[in-house]
């Protein structure tokens, strides 16, 4: 597979906000169509909650009976942010778990068993429009613990690719969000961070923000 290449002049440095973090969950009133990879634990029961696809146009799964579930074909309504709006540093630290040998010829080996990638947003300021803060505002008040990891994040990295073509991104399923704290001095600061699944599928999505399409790598599907 060739290696794709940065939109980007020879030595010109690619922008921090070119790499973006968005955060989905499922939401009856959500604003956007999410395409599931996994059948939903209630799609037997609750399908007509759940939508197709044809064109640009959603239409409300019917009949008297579940369909036969097929991956990246139904969607969810959901709801979306982009994160990172008045933080200030944010980057995804990965935690490689290494362990280190040397042969007796004293030559080094360096395996990674795993990588347990997590990124911090602190501040993560209580912002009026949020569609984020309010949801683990309520998961903190009710001491949720077992729904902080529902979350699909989206890592788009806008170097890669372009409004034609797409910008290349992975998607990360269920993944994990806490709240780390609540309070500040002048202002709330209610910090988050953000555990990745590595539960992975590479795309593209069509444009940047929050209002994109995903669309798997051909590798991804079947």
């Amino acid at each position: 597979m060739a290696q794709r290449q940065f939109n980007l002049a020879t030595h010109q440095r690619a922008e921090r906000k070119l790499l973006l973090t968005v955060a989905e969950w499922k939401d009856a009133d959500g604003r956007f169509y999410s395409a599931m990879k996994d059948e939903p634990a209630d799609w037997a029961t609750n399908y007509t909650s759940y939508y197709t696809k044809s064109g640009d146009t959603y239409t409300a799964v019917t009949g008297d009976s579940a369909p036969t579930w097929a991956a990246n074909t139904y969607y969810a309504k959901v709801e979306r942010e982009l994160l990172g709006r008045r933080t200030e540093d944010s980057s995804i630290e990965y935690n490689p778990d290494i362990e280190t040998s040397t042969d007796i010829l004293g030559i080094n080996y360096t395996d990674i068993n795993k990588t347990q990638p997590e990124q911090a947003f602190d501040p993560y300021l209580i912002l009026g429009g949020s569609r984020l803060a309010p949801k683990m505002d309520d998961l903190r008040r009710r001491n949720a613990i077992s729904e902080i990891s529902g979350f699909t994040i989206y890592v788009i990295t806008a170097y890669v690719g372009d409004a034609t073509n797409g910008y290349a991104a992975e998607r990360q399923d269920n993944c994990t969000i806490t709240y780390d704290s609540l309070g500040g001095d002048v202002r709330v600061n209610f910090p988050i961070t953000v555990h990745y699944s590595n539960e992975i599928t590479l795309g593209k999505v069509d444009k940047l923000g929050d209002s994109f399409t995903f669309t798997p790598d051909s590798s991804n599907v079947g």
